[in-house]
């Protein structure tokens, strides 16, 4: 069985302005900074035999906190960088969520994003080579919420809804894979070690 550890980076810019990033490189900021400290804190009893993050700052900045002292080197893949939002991206969630065209509790394609279609198959691709290349192994997988909740969403077989439940910046969500069961979520957006930074 591989053990697939999915955390979401520390709070960035985007973030703490309320606007959406997508793919734009937002960096943390001092909490979100704080925040890596204290997941990876939480994650040192975790073996890890692979440590990666997508290409964005945010994520690559978290994920080395995670790695330090480890000697496991940070690989990075761009397919597992957040949602392109297309024109929503820079833009005020609030505004956002307003719009007719806002799905509440399913997938929104922005003008000029992705489809869900494309993001499971880049994102998937990364996640099945992951796997394949290391089976039995424990992967920590350091991304983006709007990624993860998809990913999430899709290995429960409710998508094209997602699953809405508050998901915290450097939340741990915690998935299976075995050739019989596939890809099984045995833990979701676990947030208790952020209390440290509240």
């Amino acid at each position: 069985m591989t053990t697939l550890y999915l955390i979401r980076h520390g709070e960035s810019e985007a973030n703490a302005a309320g606007v959406f990033a997508g793919q734009s490189d937002s960096p943390l900021t001092a909490k979100g900074r704080e925040q890596a400290t204290v997941v990876a804190k939480a994650l040192r009893p975790i073996h890890f035999d692979r440590i990666v993050a997508s290409t964005l700052s945010r994520t690559t900045d978290t994920a080395a906190e995670i790695a330090a002292g480890r000697g496991v080197p940070l690989e990075t893949y761009a397919g597992l960088k957040e949602i392109d939002l297309g024109d929503a991206a820079g833009k005020p969630f609030d505004e956002m969520r307003g719009l007719p065209s806002y799905s509440g509790d399913g997938f929104t394609q922005w003008p000029g994003g992705e489809s869900l279609d494309q993001i499971v198959t880049r994102v998937m691709r990364v996640i099945e080579r992951l796997v394949s290349e290391s089976p039995g192994k424990t992967i920590c997988i350091v991304g983006h919420g709007g990624v993860t909740r998809i990913l999430v969403s899709l290995f429960m077989g409710v998508l094209p809804k997602l699953v809405r439940v508050p998901a915290t910046n450097t939340n741990i969500t915690i998935v299976t894979h075995d050739a019989e069961r596939g890809f099984v979520v045995q833990e979701m957006f676990k947030d208790s070690h952020v209390v440290e930074t509240a």
